[in-house]
């Protein structure tokens, strides 16, 4: 059985305090270790004094995390969520082609430009001919969390469960809807380190389509979710 996460309304935060959290999650997507008040101090030109203070708020309301006696920060996922609400749209260019190769090879296809292009492992899926796959396995391995070993079983345990969970899965999305499921909503397993980005729509002549992502937490939302809906457009425009 799969669960399904009901969002909170989350707490309104300065425009001082949004700056700080986003440059937060940007700078620990691209290296996961804790974020300090001098670096975000230099970075958003506030004194060090201001940005802990700050930190210090957002992590009482659940939007930073700290790891450990270190004074840095790491983002929640809550902080995800914020970033994911207030991020734009990125531009997207797709190296692909509508032919007429069959819609089982042109699903293939369109895993293998997902896992290319996200750096995750991607998956793509026809209701109708009960046809899934996935590709970029090996994008999770190469991750930094691939050391710690609960991302490993957590990674092993979500993996194994899509193929087997996928018709419940597709039931749950609404029709031409995109959901992110970050870290503890994940509803193919009991995790804090994955997240889902998944979306569904209509190609091939009315076909249901599934496509996705899976990643860890820190994955770049933003690019991916500009990734999926490009794709998705090209998939629905095919349709038309």
């Amino acid at each position: 059985m799969l669960k399904w996460i009901k969002l909170k309304i989350m707490e309104k935060l300065s425009q001082r305090q949004e700056k700080i959290l986003e440059l937060i999650v940007r700078e620990y997507v691209e290296k996961p270790k804790p974020i300090g008040s001098e670096f975000l101090a230099q970075k958003l030109r506030l004194s060090s004094a201001t940005i802990r203070n700050e930190m210090k708020k957002m992590e009482k309301i659940g939007y930073l995390i700290k790891p450990h006696i270190s004074a840095g920060r790491i983002p929640s996922d809550k902080a995800y969520r914020f970033f994911i609400q207030s991020a734009k749209q990125k531009e997207v260019n797709l190296p692909i082609k509508i032919t007429k190769k069959p819609i089982e090879d042109f699903s293939r296809d369109i895993a293998q430009i997902l896992a290319e292009m996200s750096g995750s492992l991607a998956f793509s899926a026809i209701k109708e001919l009960k046809s899934f796959y996935q590709a970029g396995l090996s994008n999770l391995l190469r991750f930094p969390e691939i050391k710690d070993r609960d991302y490993f079983s957590e990674m092993a345990e979500i993996v194994e469960k899509f193929e087997k969970n996928f018709d419940e899965l597709f039931e749950k999305i609404k029709e031409d809807e995109t959901r992110v499921f970050i870290g503890s909503e994940n509803p193919l397993g009991r995790t804090r380190r994955l997240s889902i980005i998944i979306s569904k729509c209509k190609t091939f002549n009315n076909k249901h389509a599934v496509i996705g992502l899976l990643g860890p937490t820190r994955m770049r939302y933003d690019y991916n979710l500009s990734l999926i809906n490009k794709l998705k457009e090209t998939l629905e425009d095919f349709n038309q």
